[in-house]
């Protein structure tokens, strides 16, 4: 997979994985009232999302920087990265990534 692909897959994955938790979760938290309390494990579901998400797409945002195989930890830091959203990413990618291969 190209690194553009590799991008554009990772922007998608973040956007899902805060857009969804956001609706799915979020609503109910708010609606809920005994949840209210709770709201701030929104951001430890979409760290659950972002992981799953990563590790289902191998997705190892170090490993291409590095240029190496993908590893597991390098797996649920991405997914962690996916977790935190896309405007998170984007500043990744932006800071990060190399520019071209």
């Amino acid at each position: 997979m190209e690194l553009s692909q590799i991008i554009a897959l990772s922007f998608a994955l973040a956007f899902l994985a805060e857009s969804m938790v956001e609706y799915l979760f979020g609503k109910l938290f708010d609606h809920i009232g005994a949840l209210v309390k709770l709201k701030w494990a929104l951001m430890y579901v979409a760290a659950g999302v972002g992981v799953g998400l990563a590790w289902f797409y191998q997705l190892d945002l170090l490993s291409i920087i590095s240029g190496g195989d993908p590893t597991v930890p390098g797996v649920v830091l991405s997914g962690l990265i996916l977790g935190r959203g896309a405007n998170f990413l984007h500043d990744f990618v932006g800071n990060y990534l190399p520019a071209s291969q």
